[in-house]
């Protein structure tokens, strides 16, 4: 089949092209889901590829204590001499912990530079040809990126002296750090992290309270600088530390640092727009959710922490995307370059794109429905539904006679080890709308504990699929709540734990125990005759989200441990579900996917 071009509007003010006619117009539409969208006039229109690329120029930057960090920069050339485009052009720099040559098969340094973009990739200290030692994100790479934005802005040959920030994963949680360290006024105009998350610790470094493999495979993956010594660089300190259990196995200062929600007011005050993008298949589903809520809120003077409520003004400064994708794949990548290519024409050529200025700056993807939703609120709706877990069900009453499941901890769980409790077929269709609790009172036989609760849609056929999941460690059980967020009849929705060793109380064996375990955020469309399903293991299933490894001291209080799980009227085990009418999220005037 032939290849069309079709151009959309999202919102009111976004648009993107993609391709259709094509099974490569999977673009950024789930599989075997479809999606439909009318095309509607545009005023403004992308720039085409209108320059050739220069090939790469090598140098280093000096920062303030005298680390050099290597950049490599391609330049607009003009196509018929090959010779550097005349006149200056606004910087796009990347940072990367990877070496500064690009590798993904899209070069955004060539995609950009076309485009009339001087492009610049760095090599975060510690890594590639940059001297220092590694570390992760923090203040010393805010103030790098500050410094670099400032050799773009300022000297480096063919800029207009506006600097912009671009990259997906650790090339994208890193521009959080330099927005937040630039001050005002600053050249940096905007910023697009993709693929990124906005609490490090709670997300990636460990979930539950229980470390992740994370943290070490990161560190395994980056190509050392000359000056390195992996054996004693900040990040090797930590990967040391989480698996010895010492204090950055815990939600610490340290940690506390590099949470990019406590970042926002920095950024909102240095005047950094950002358009952030995940997925809910990602490393950690719906990651920039937190950072879209943060930066809204900071925006209005608002707890950064707290969800946006329907009716409370947002601002199309800080937009973000949250698709059907994983970890930046599976994805049309030239869709979201065009994407990234109308933000930074937005702010840093003043192109009258009308970009931002929608009044539902949260482009979501509505998983079963197979279209997108323009949102300013995040959750949609704050209604939510407690059900009871009975004998093998999921029901709106309580439990009126004593009743209890059994679960014997293991290293691994298996499919012999889960607890599935299951509603009814739903009367009519439900909207699954933003994170959930799991309330489980139990009883162990130790003093610590480990519960996993993975929630899944049943279709009439038997067809199971997984929406989100969540752990909990006993001992780490506290909830803050002052950072949880409830729902509007009060009800727990979102279980905000501490994870700090203050925080930290053992399990009394033998005593029915509260735990609170938080599910990942969605946003997915349960058709009438479908139930919904919550199950329980003593530890994260094989298709986890990512997996966590206890330390060794959390192993041996785990060891032997066998869990009651209480459903009685006294000890009734529930989980809050947010669910509302599929009528609640506004359909996008346009979909990013294939036109019908």
């Amino acid at each position: 089949m032939t290849k069309s071009k079709a151009r959309y509007r999202l919102g009111s003010s976004r648009t993107v092209s993609v391709l259709t006619g094509s099974s490569a117009a999977l673009v950024l539409v789930a599989a075997g889901q479809t999606a439909t969208a009318t095309a509607q006039p545009l005023a403004w229109q992308p720039p085409a590829a209108s320059y050739a690329v220069s090939q790469p120029v090598h140098t280093t930057v000096t920062m303030d204590d005298g680390v050099r960090i290597a950049v490599e920069i391609v330049y607009p050339t003009d196509p018929g001499t090959g010779e550097r485009a005349s006149g200056t052009f606004p910087v796009l720099l990347t940072q990367n912990p990877y070496g500064t040559q690009r590798s993904d098969p899209a070069d955004n340094g060539a995609y950009f530079a076309r485009r009339g973009y001087v492009y610049v990739a760095s090599a975060v200290r510690g890594t590639g040809d940059s001297g220092g030692q590694v570390d992760w994100f923090g203040d010393r790479q805010g103030e790098d990126g500050a410094a670099l934005v400032d050799w773009a802005a300022h000297t480096l040959p063919g800029s207009d002296g506006k600097v912009g920030l671009e990259g997906c994963s650790y090339l994208g949680v890193n521009q959080w750090f330099t927005a937040a360290a630039v001050g005002k006024d600053s050249p940096l105009k905007a910023i697009a992290p993709f693929c990124t998350d906005s609490d490090f610790y709670n997300d990636l470094t460990a979930d539950g309270g229980i470390p992740t493999s994370f943290v070490a495979g990161i560190g395994r993956a980056e190509p050392r600088g000359p000056e390195d010594d992996p054996a004693t660089d900040p990040q090797s300190v930590t990967v040391a530390q989480q698996a010895a259990g010492g204090s950055r196995a815990y939600d610490d200062a340290y940690w506390q640092d590099r949470n990019v929600q406590k970042l926002m007011p920095r950024i909102v005050r240095n005047g950094i727009p950002a358009l952030s993008e995940a997925g809910w298949q990602d490393l950690f589903p719906g990651g920039n959710l937190g950072a879209y809520a943060a930066a809204q809120n900071a925006y209005f003077g608002r707890p950064s922490t707290a969800p946006i409520r329907a009716g409370e003004p947002v601002t199309g400064r800080y937009q973000a995307i949250v698709g059907p994708w994983t970890h930046g794949e599976h994805v049309d990548e030239a869709a979201l370059q065009a994407i990234r290519l109308e933000w930074f024409e937005t702010w840093l050529k003043d192109a009258p794109t009308g970009m931002a200025d929608t009044s539902t700056p949260l482009h979501l993807f509505e998983n079963g429905a197979g279209s997108w939703t323009d949102s300013a609120a995040w959750p949609l709706s704050p209604r939510a539904r407690t059900y009871y877990l009975g004998n093998g069900s999921l029901t709106a009453a309580r439990p009126a006679e004593q009743g209890d499941d059994r679960l014997s901890w293991a290293a691994s769980s298996t499919s012999d080890g889960t607890l599935t409790y299951t509603t009814a077929p739903l009367t009519e269709a439900a909207l699954l709308d933003g994170p959930a609790d799991v309330t489980v009172y139990a009883e162990a036989t130790t003093t610590e504990t480990e519960l996993s609760a993975t929630l899944s849609i049943v279709a009439p056929d038997g067809t199971v699929t997984k929406q989100a999941d969540g752990v909990l460690l006993g001992s780490q059980r506290a909830v803050d709540t002052e950072q949880s967020w409830y729902g509007a009849n009060g009800t727990l929705l979102k279980p905000v734990h501490p994870f700090t060793q203050a925080s930290q109380r053992p399990v009394t064996p033998g005593r029915t125990t509260r735990h609170d375990i938080s599910l990942l955020p969605s946003l997915t469309r349960i058709p009438a005759g479908y139930r919904i399903r919550i199950s329980l293991t003593s530890g994260p299933p094989a298709d986890f989200h990512y997996p966590v490894s206890p330390t060794p001291r959390q192993l041996a209080d785990l060891a032997g441990g066998v869990y009651t799980v209480e459903r009685s009227a006294d000890a009734a085990s529930f989980v809050n579900l947010p669910l509302t009418s599929p009528g609640t999220a506004h359909p996008s005037e346009s979909s990013w996917g294939p036109a019908s």
